[in-house]
Parts: C-alpha cells; sequence; structure tokens
C-alpha cells in the first residue's frame, strides 16, 4: 500500500487554502469599514487593507489563528480521507501553501514581516502533522469502543 495519498494531500490543502481565505474575509470586510475609501485610489485600496490588517495587532493575531487552524483542518481532512498513515498525509496536506509561500517569499510578494514568513513557512507542516494527530486520535478511540 503506498503511503502518501495524493487525494488526500491535495484536497487537505485545497480545504486549507479555500477555509483560510473563506474565514479571512470577515477581516477584510471589517478593515474595509473602518477605512475611509472616498480618500484611498483605487488602485491602492489591496495595499491600503494589508497595511491597515498589519497595524491593528490583535486583528492581526487573529487572522494568523484562523489561517492556523484552517492548516489544522486541512491536515485533519487529509487524514481522514487517506485511511493510513495519517501523520504523514496531514504532515503533507500543506504542501500547496507552503510551495505558494515560497514562490511570495522569493518575488518579494509576501506583505507579511520576514520572519512572519518563515514561521509561517516551518508552522504549516507542524500544524498538518496536528491535524494529522488529531485524525489518529479519533481513530484509535473508535477503534477501542465495545462494538455493540
Amino acid at each position: 500500500m503506498r503511503k502518501v495519498s495524493i487525494t488526500g494531500v491535495l484536497i487537505g490543502g485545497i480545504v486549507d487554502i479555500v477555509s483560510s481565505v473563506i474565514l479571512g474575509i470577515p477581516f477584510a470586510i471589517y478593515v474595509l469599514f473602518r477605512l475611509d475609501l472616498a480618500q484611498i485610489p483605487q488602485d491602492k485600496i489591496g495595499p491600503a487593507v494589508t497595511s491597515a490588517m498589519h497595524a491593528n495587532i490583535p486583528l492581526y493575531i487573529c487572522e494568523l489563528l484562523v489561517g492556523m487552524c484552517c492548516s489544522v483542518l486541512g491536515g485533519y481532512v487529509a487524514a481522514w480521507l487517506a485511511k493510513h498513515d495519517e501523520l504523514l498525509n496531514g504532515t503533507l496536506s500543506p504542501c500547496i501553501c507552503v510551495l505558494i509561500g515560497i514562490y511570495s517569499v522569493a518575488s518579494g510578494k509576501d506583505s507579511h514581516p520576514i520572519y512572519v514568513q518563515i514561521l509561517l513557512l516551518i508552522a504549516s507542516p507542524v500544524l498538518g502533522l496536528l491535524g494529522g494527530q488529531l485524525r489518529l486520535m479519533q481513530k484509535r478511540v473508535r477503534m477501542q469502543q465495545p462494538q455493540q
């Protein structure tokens, strides 16, 4: 049996990205309402939102934490779909995020400070591993329950 479930890893990665985007929308909407959009040129709205988000430390930390929880979710989904080698498949689930992160860092398109970029690149597989661990623990508990 192959250890890596390509389907599980890809779908787990997609769940990570899509859930991060969807759950990040309320943060962006909040910042948009706080900005005076009439005073900002159309082409500068994106950078203004990013700048305002990074300036509000509690909001920025909440956004990062939500993204990290989404990485755990992606790892869980990858492990659940794989049905074997949960830790490996969970750890590999953020590979799409890591590749996008490396590209963003290399091209200078990432808006986070460099130390945050590096921490996120390291944290993503660890968080995916945590999701795989959660699935493995759930699987073990179900196997220990008496059959009726």
